[in-house]
């Protein structure tokens, strides 16, 4: 008796398609019974923790810089979900570096703008794998963020987390 006559059956008895369909309905099967039978859960409970971190942002006017108050929500651009609560707000003078007529650079203000720290509190998550603002938005400091609040949006740095 030959493994696989002439029809394509094996044995005489299936057809090898219908035996590799039937093994790989098998395979997935018993991989998503196993996906949400056994494994861990994403969804665990992680205790939230504040988190204190300070954004940069350069180049603004002071305009912009005097309608942020403290109390003030900032938001994620991208996602429109609140990252924390601004509490302390510090300004300095924007600089730039501009090439010399001899090829030098030197640093010089910028005329009507300014540079702004604003300090912000969340809860959030710290884990070995790093910070995370509502487990989704990630403070990697140098990280640049486009933020807003209710009177003004722009893209920020993170300069610091503060823990």
């Amino acid at each position: 008796m030959k493994l696989i006559d002439k029809r394509g059956k094996l044995f005489g008895i299936a057809n090898v398609v219908d035996i590799i369909v039937i093994l790989l309905v098998i395979v997935i099967g018993a991989g998503t019974v196993y996906k949400f039978k056994f494994m861990d859960k994403t969804s665990k409970d992680v205790a939230m923790q504040p988190i204190t971190y300070v954004v940069k942002v350069e180049k603004i006017r002071d305009y912009v810089y005097n309608n942020v108050k403290e109390g003030d929500e900032l938001y994620d651009v991208t996602s429109g979900n609140p990252i924390g609560k601004i509490t302390k707000i510090e300004s300095e003078p924007a600089t730039d570096y501009i090439n010399m007529p001899d090829g030098t650079f030197k640093k010089v203000n910028v005329e009507n703008r300014i540079n702004a720290y604003f300090t912000v509190e969340a809860e959030g998550v710290v884990s070995d794998s790093g910070h995370f603002v509502n487990k989704t938005f990630e403070l990697l400091v140098g990280s640049h963020k486009k933020i807003m609040t209710k009177y003004f949006e722009c893209e920020g740095t993170i300069d610091s987390i503060v823990k």
